[in-house]
């Protein structure tokens, strides 16, 4: 395999970090491992961003967000990240600089929604807890300080955060949420009915650690099924916002990116197809030691400042 500038180096340093095994281990032992990744790849807080959190609540559900200002704001919409981590790992500390730099290059208030884990919260606890973030905010922003428009909200994400933010924009149409703005993904996971067995070892991301995340997720195997986990199952994608997404040349989850685009094209909803030649699944981390890994980061800022109807730019 051919990898892209600095993406050889990038492999290794995680592999060092995140032993190719490590979901063998136990969850906890998992989610500080994965924590640890953020000072093993350090990346600072672009200058002039501020953050703050807060506590939402919809429907009985109480989440934390974490609200990130750009020095500059660039426009009136808003960007909802969703991390990755196969439901399973992660925090808003495990993707602080990632969020940080997507609002000061989008130019736009940036939300981490966190979400309470897997296997202790299965589906649809996660995406749930998302979406009572994601509804508190656009139902009244000035609540949480923002002068946003909601008509102008993106949802994005990464992996299974990616999975969640398509999820999102099901719901918002499936449950008269008003209508999103776009949705802008990276590499994400969309029928995990084939994981439900193991399969395909990719670089950074092997067949049976996505069968675990898939247990741990949904503990009830037909639940894999469900059109709110495996959205390529659903059948119905009218309706839904513009998209831009990212599939990576060496990720065993590219298929389900390029199916996406297809899906959203047959109903004539515009979706831009991106694929990123030598990158692994979900390279976002990357940013620090490959330039192709930047300019991927970049251009997806780029693309959803331009779905929340601002324009951004490529700060540096």
């Amino acid at each position: 395999m051919a990898y892209a500038s600095g993406i050889e180096a990038f492999v290794d340093k995680v592999n060092a970090t995140l032993p190719p095994d490590f979901y063998t281990y136990p969850v906890e032992r998992q989610r500080a491992l994965y924590d640890s990744l953020a000072a093993a790849l350090p990346i600072p807080v672009p200058d002039g961003v501020t953050w703050r959190d807060a506590t939402a609540e919809h429907d009985g559900r109480e989440v934390r967000l974490r609200i990130y200002e750009p020095a500059r704001r660039e426009g009136d919409g808003v960007v909802f990240y969703v991390r990755g981590g196969g439901f399973v790992i992660g925090s808003l500390t495990s993707h602080h600089s990632l969020v940080a730099e997507i609002a000061h290059r989008t130019g736009l208030v940036t939300i981490a929604l966190d979400f309470g884990m897997a296997p202790e919260n299965p589906f649809p606890g996660p995406v749930e807890d998302c979406y009572a973030g994601l509804s508190a905010v656009l139902a009244d922003p000035s609540r949480f300080g923002l002068s946003v428009d909601p008509a102008k909200a993106v949802v994005a994400g990464e992996s299974s955060g990616a999975n969640m933010a398509v999820i999102l924009s099901m719901m918002a149409r499936d449950r008269g949420t008003p209508a999103l703005a776009g949705q802008a993904l990276i590499s994400p996971v969309l029928d995990f009915t084939r994981w439900r067995h193991g399969g395909e070892d990719a670089p950074l991301l092997s067949g049976g650690e996505m069968e675990f995340y898939t247990a741990c997720y949904c503990p009830e195997p037909e639940r894999a099924a469900d059109p709110y986990v495996s959205p390529l199952l659903e059948g119905k994608f009218h309706e839904l916002p513009p998209a831009y997404v990212v599939g990576c040349e060496l990720d065993s989850l590219r298929v389900d990116a390029e199916k996406y685009v297809e899906l959203l094209r047959a109903e004539g909803t515009p979706a831009k197809y991106v694929m990123e030649a030598g990158m692994v699944h979900a390279p976002v981390r990357a940013r620090g030691m490959s330039e192709p890994a930047a300019d991927m980061v970049r251009r997806f800022c780029a693309a959803a400042a331009a779905l929340a109807g601002g324009e951004g730019e490529s700060r540096g």
